[in-house]
Parts: structure tokens; C-alpha cells; sequence
């Protein structure tokens, strides 16, 4: 029948839903308990760590005490009852300590906090010895029985010198180990427990419950569980086993006292953590029959709850962590803010100095050819010393480049270039540079993709990297110049394919300080003469400007490997470096010509003024734009405008534009100490770089005057390109 049949599929349901719950409630609740008994064990032993790092805290405290009383005494004054009374003092208070000692470097006793044989010698105490091998700082003992007070204690010691640093006796106090028992007494739970405190090598120095032994020290042994999950996790843990000789399986957590050598650890039965358990399972089993539809309502309802609060700790756990992320990405960015902001800060001064140091260079340059072409030949000397002063100006001048490199001021001709064909055309270079000490070795990936950088700055940035590390390593040691290629996503750097092309050096390295100042401009490490102090600068500054970065890794004593990251260019796009073309036949036709010279500069304007007469030509002279507009507007007869950039009230370029609509068959050259070529390298206008000689200034002139445009300034092609609309 249904109805009957409907009845007997309920009573079964009514046995088995009950039994079934029953079964599942009593596993879960298990692992609640067990679960909740570990917390309680943490706990338990996050007090008892505590409690030990004040109770050494104020052992140290105690120690530093006393050194400071008997400091720079002799032993004589030290042996006075003065220093007994005072030891007996610091002990009243402190319940932990059983005893203040002052013993000299044979063992004997020559203060003491309580009365002792004057005959009685502590040389065999472990503490002792350990003192007396090395200074070890504060050196807990093993437990022992005190001859004087005839009290089991153990030891927290320290050495005391002479100014030589010769072992000169022991300062050291006894402590109590009854104390921290009767304290983990009184805080730990009731149930049944083993409460330790040992030395990280398993020597126990005190123990709940005591043994009440007087002897040799217990030692844990050193396969116990408990040892070995300190070798794992040293700073501290939790874990389930035996770890005593009892056999006992136990919760057990443990942690690490502070900076000593010392553990506490505490571990609960785990039978005793099941008894509550087994008192659930009693009222489960007597409340299971007569309210299974409750119970199986009321677990299920606990159960979605538990899931709900697992759910929300989940999502407020990846909120702190996306938060944390989100607060180290930010002082990340800021750092690297402020370190960029300082560099350019730096960078904007150095340019400066590199233009106005220009300037003056141009006229020393100039007015030294000058006075080279008027010297007899026959003065040696006078040749000798123009010669020397010559040859400083040029140096200055090469210092001025590697300025204005680090300030990215200067003009740069990126293409695709192929880095190993690259490294290989530098061999010889390197290896003359590096010296027979070093060995080279070159670590590349077949089919490495070009990178768009300045071919002739990224040659003299690896010259500069190697000769650091020559330097680094004293002439002897490895170097290894490597590529590869990296994707960029995000961060400091554009995203893309980039190309990391780096070296590695086995020289002595650089602490964090010295790495945090490498690339600042005139900071060396290196003796007087031996460096500058530019070479990492400019090497920092081509990167910054070929849109990729300076990465350098090292340590004291492990080397140092530096990273250009250059963005990387399409193989398609790479063309064969040309070879050097032959100097070109100057222009026919120029003659003398009528130039205007335009500087602030009184210096530059006459030595420039003078080289040009030299050079034959005649020359019209203008203190600043507005005059040079006024002498123009006054029907001066002038075939070309040379004029410095950076002037008061109008620059050399807003001279040009001036020019150029008034009178736009006029040709006007620009004079630039560099730190502005980069923005007037698409003016259209020619350049000339400053200091220059009156070789390139003649040729830049020329170079203006005979067309086809398109000159050579200084070793680089600057293209002239007319005004839209108009013919120079």
C-alpha cells in the first residue's frame, strides 16, 4: 500500500537522517575542537614567549648593571663589600634571579649577591668556558646546582675584557627555573600539558610539569619531532606528535625568545583536547532522536553560515591584500618620482654649466688657433705650452659631452643596430681597453632582435661600463657581456619588446649607498685622477633619453652587473653602420663674404668675430637680437647671420623666425652650447656646436653659403630645411 509504504520510508528516514547527521556533526565538531585547541596552544605560547623576553630583558638589564658598576675597577676594589651589597640590591626585587656573580678569569668569585667558599672556583661551569673560548655576548648555560646557594638554576653570563680584549673574567646572574614554572602554573589552561623552555640545541632549562631532577641537564633529543620542525621554521610554528619520551601525542606550538638562542614551546594531549569531543558526542547522541528535523535544520543553517563567514574573511582578506599592493605600489611610484625628479634636477643644472663652460670654451678654442696661426715656428717652448693649453681646452670641451650627456641634452641619431655585430666590431677596443687580466665572454641568444639606439653613444656607454669594471676588479678578473630580449607590461618603462644588453663584472662590488649615487654626475669612488666621475652618468643619461633605463645590481665582494634596456626595433628596419665618408672638398665660390655675428657673450663675440676675419671675411657685430634687428632694418649689407640660442629678451632662434619673415632669402646659423640642440635639431635651421674651431665654423659657414644644403657640424649631419613657403 502507498500510505504503508510512504510510513516505512519515513521511520527509515527517521533512523538513518539522524544517524548520518549525527556522524557528519561529530567529525566537524572534532575538527572545531582539535581546531580550537591549537588556537588556545598558540595562544598559551605567545604568553609564555612574552613573559621570557622580559624576564631575559631584565637579565640583560641587571648585567649592564653591574658592568657599569665595575667598570675600570681592579679586582681588589671589585672584591670590596661594596660591590656584594650592591649585587645583593639589584637581586632583592627580582624573584627570577637567585644570584649576581662577579668572578675573574681563573674561576674565583669576587662578588656575589649571596655569601660563597671563597675557595670554590666556577672555571668548570659551562658558561664559564664558553666565555672564556670567545665573546659571545650573553650566553645562557644548561641548569646546574649553585655551590653556594644549593638551588638548581641556570645562567645568563657575559664576558668581561680588559682594554686589549683579553678574557678577564665572567659577570653573570642565576636564574630561577622554578619561576617560570610556577608562571606557566598559573597562565596556562588546566588541562593536561607540557610546558617548555629550552635552548635551541633541546637542553631544557625549565619544564611543566617539573621533574624535580637535580642532575646532568635533560636534553631533548635531536630527533624529536619538536627539534626538527625548529630546523624547518626556526622563528616558530605549530604542529601535532610525540616529541617527549612519554609518547604522548600532543598539539604542540612553539616560537623563539626575542634574539636569543632560547624556545618556548607548549603542547596539550590530544586526548585531553578530545575529551570535550566526547562529551559533545554524549549530548548529540541523546538529542539525535528526538529532534533529527531540528538538528539537520539547525546544521544546515550553522553550515551556510560558517560558508557565508569563510566567504566575507575571504573577501575582506583580498581587499587588505589588493590594498597593501595598491600602498607598496604607490610609495614605489613616489620613490621613483622623487629619484627622477632629483636626477633631472641635476641634469638641468649640469647642462647649464656645460653651456656657459661652452661658451667660455669657445673662446679660449678660438683665440688659442688664433694665436697658433702667429707663432714663430721656430719658438718651441712658446709652441710647447700653447700646445699644452690647447689640449686642455679640448679636454674641457670632452668633459662639457659627457655633461651634457648625462643631462640628455645632447643630439642623438637612434636606428635599428644590431648589438652582437656591434660587440664584435668593439673586440680589439675592449680588449685593449680591459688589459690582458681580464677575460671576456660574450653570452648571446641566436636571433636577437636590433635595438633603436644611437649607435656611437651605445659604443662609448659600453667602453665606459667595461673600464668600470676593469677598474672594479683591479686588471684581474671575468667579464661577461650579455643580451636578451624583454616584454614590458607595465611600470617605469613604456610597455613593449625591449633589449637588455648588459655586463657582468666579478669586481669588488658597491654597498647601497655607493649604488644609490653611481650615476650622479662627479661622484667617484676612485682615486684623484683616476675617474671623473661622468662615465656612469653618461651611460644613465643615453638611456633616459633612447626611452629605456639604467638597471644596476650589486654587492660588496659579489661584483656588479649593469642593464641598458633600449627598446627594441624591427629587424626589417636595421641597415649596415655606414663606413666613415671622405672629407668633402669645400665648396667653390664662397669667398669673402659678410657675416653677422649675434652673442651676449663679449668673449664669444669677439673671438668668434676674430676667427671669421681671419678667415677673410667681414664681419658685423650685434651684443644681442634687438640690435642685430636694428642693424638689419638699417640696410647693413649682410650674407649671413650667425647667432648664438640662449640670449636676454629674445633667443637665436626667435632671431631666425625674426629674420626669416622679414627677410627670408637671409641665411641664419645657429650657435648652440648643445643643452638645447635636441629641440632645435627639427627647427630646420643649421647648427653649429659649440666650442667650435674655425675650421667647423668656416665649414658650417660655407655649408650655408653653397648650397646643396645639408652640412657637417662637428662630426654630425644636420639637415637644413627652408622655411614652409619660402627659399633661403
Amino acid at each position: 500500500m502507498p500510505s504503508l509504504r510512504l510510513h516505512r520510508v519515513l521511520v527509515a528516514a527517521s533512523v538513518v537522517m539522524p544517524a548520518l547527521l549525527f556522524g557528519a556533526a561529530a567529525l566537524h565538531n572534532r575538527r572545531d575542537v582539535l581546531r580550537d585547541g591549537q588556537v588556545s596552544v598558540s595562544r598559551s605560547v605567545t604568553i609564555m614567549d612574552e613573559h621570557a623576553r622580559k624576564v631575559f630583558e631584565t637579565g640583560e638589564l641587571v648585567l649592564g648593571r653591574v658592568d657599569d658598576r665595575i667598570q675600570g675597577k681592579d679586582w681588589a676594589a671589585i672584591a670590596a663589600p661594596e660591590t656584594s651589597s650592591f649585587l645583593s640590591g639589584l637581586e632583592a626585587p627580582l624573584a627570577q634571579v637567585v644570584s649576581v656573580w662577579v668572578s675573574d678569569a681563573e674561576g674565583r668569585v669576587h662578588a656575589g649577591s649571596q655569601a660563597w667558599d671563597r675557595s670554590v672556583s666556577i672555571a668548570s661551569r659551562e658558561f664559564f668556558e664558553a666565555q672564556r673560548a670567545a665573546d659571545v655576548g650573553s650566553f645562557v648555560s644548561a641548569p646546574f646546582s649553585g655551590r653556594a646557594t644549593q638551588r638548581r638554576s641556570f645562567a645568563l653570563s657575559r664576558r668581561r675584557s680588559t682594554p686589549d680584549g683579553r678574557f678577564d673574567g665572567v659577570v653573570h646572574i642565576a636564574l630561577n627555573p622554578d619561576y617560570f614554572t610556577q608562571y606557566y602554573a598559573a597562565s596556562t589552561p588546566e588541562a593536561s600539558h607540557v610546558a617548555l623552555l629550552m635552548r635551541a640545541d633541546g637542553v631544557i632549562l625549565a619544564r611543566l610539569p617539573d621533574t624535580g631532577g637535580t642532575g646532568a641537564a635533560e636534553r631533548i633529543p635531536a630527533e624529536s619531532r619538536l627539534l626538527r620542525q625548529i630546523a624547518i621554521r626556526p622563528e616558530g610554528g605549530s604542529f601535532l606528535g610525540v616529541t617527549t619520551p612519554d609518547g604522548v601525542e600532543r598539539a604542540y606550538a612553539y616560537r623563539k625568545v626575542g634574539h636569543y638562542p632560547l624556545y618556548v614551546a607548549f603542547g596539550v594531549d590530544k586526548a585531553s583536547l578530545l575529551g570535550r569531543w566526547h562529551d559533545n558526542l554524549r549530548l548529540f547522541g541523546a538529542v539525535a532522536g528526538a529532534a533529527s528535523f531540528m538538528l539537520l535544520l539547525v546544521s544546515w543553517l550553522a553550515l551556510r553560515g560558517v560558508k557565508a563567514e569563510h566567504a566575507a574573511m575571504a573577501r575582506l582578506r583580498a581587499a587588505l591584500e589588493s590594498l597593501r599592493e595598491e600602498t607598496r605600489q604607490r610609495e614605489a611610484a613616489e620613490q621613483r618620482v622623487r629619484q627622477a625628479q632629483k636626477m633631472e634636477a641635476v641634469g638641468q643644472l649640469t647642462g647649464g654649466i656645460a653651456h656657459d663652460f661652452n661658451n667660455l670654451l669657445t673662446a679660449v678654442l678660438g683665440s688659442l688657433q688664433l694665436l697658433r696661426k702667429r707663432l714663430p715656428a721656430d719658438d718651441e717652448r712658446a709652441t710647447r705650452l700653447l700646445e699644452n693649453a690647447f689640449q686642455g681646452a679640448q679636454r674641457g670641451a670632452s668633459l662639457t659631452q659627457r655633461l651634457l650627456a648625462f643631462s640628455r641634452g645632447q643630439a642623438l641619431r637612434p636606428a635599428a643596430v644590431d648589438l652582437v655585430g656591434l660587440v664584435q666590431g668593439m673586440s680589439e677596443l675592449l680588449r685593449s681597453s680591459l688589459g690582458p687580466g681580464v677575460r671576456v665572454e660574450a653570452q648571446f641568444p641566436l636571433g636577437l632582435a636590433p635595438a633603436h639606439v644611437d649607435a656611437n653613444q651605445l659604443e662609448l656607454a659600453l667602453l665606459n661600463l667595461a673600464v668600470n669594471a676593469r677598474d672594479a676588479m683591479g686588471g684581474q678578473g671575468a667579464l661577461t657581456i650579455f643580451a636578451r630580449e624583454e616584454r614590458v607590461t607595465g611600470g617605469e618603462l613604456r610597455p613593449g619588446r625591449y633589449v637588455v644588453l648588459g655586463m657582468t663584472d666579478t669586481g669588488c662590488g658597491m654597498d647601497e649607498v655607493t649604488l644609490a649615487r653611481c650615476v650622479e654626475p662627479f661622484f667617484t669612488t676612485k682615486g684623484v685622477g683616476k675617474g671623473t666621475g661622468l662615465g656612469l652618468s653618461m651611460v644613465y643619461g643615453l638611456a633616459a633619453q633612447s626611452n629605456g633605463r639604467l638597471v644596476l645590481r650589486s654587492r660588496p665582494e659579489e661584483g656588479t652587473t649593469a642593464e641598458l634596456w633600449l627598446p627594441a626595433a624591427e629587424a626589417s628596419a636595421m641597415v649596415p653602420r655606414p663606413a666613415a665618408e671622405p672629407a668633402r672638398p669645400r665648396p667653390e665660390g664662397v669667398g669673402r663674404r659678410t657675416v653677422m655675428v649675434v652673442d651676449d657673450d663679449p668673449l664669444v663675440l669677439a673671438s668668434t668675430s676674430s676667427m671669421l676675419e681671419d678667415a677673410g671675411h667681414a664681419v658685423v657685430e650685434a651684443s644681442s637680437a634687438r640690435q642685430a634687428l636694428e642693424i638689419l632694418r638699417a640696410g647693413a649689407k649682410v650674407e649671413l647671420v650667425l647667432t648664438d640660442q640662449i640670449m636676454p629678451g629674445m633667443t637665436g632662434l626667435q632671431l631666425a623666425t625674426e629674420i626669416r619673415r622679414q627677410w627670408p632669402v637671409l641665411p641664419v646659423l645657429l650657435g648652440t652650447g648643445y643643452t638645447e640642440r635636441t629641440e632645435l635639431a627639427g627647427s630646420g635651421l643649421p647648427l653649429v656646436g659649440k666650442p667650435f674651431s674655425q675650421a667647423e665654423l668656416t665649414a658650417a659657414i660655407e655649408g650655408c653659403l653653397a648650397p646643396p644644403p645639408g652640412l657637417v657640424v662637428g662630426g654630425t649631419v644636420v639637415p637644413f630645411r627652408p622655411a614652409e613657403g619660402r627659399t633661403p
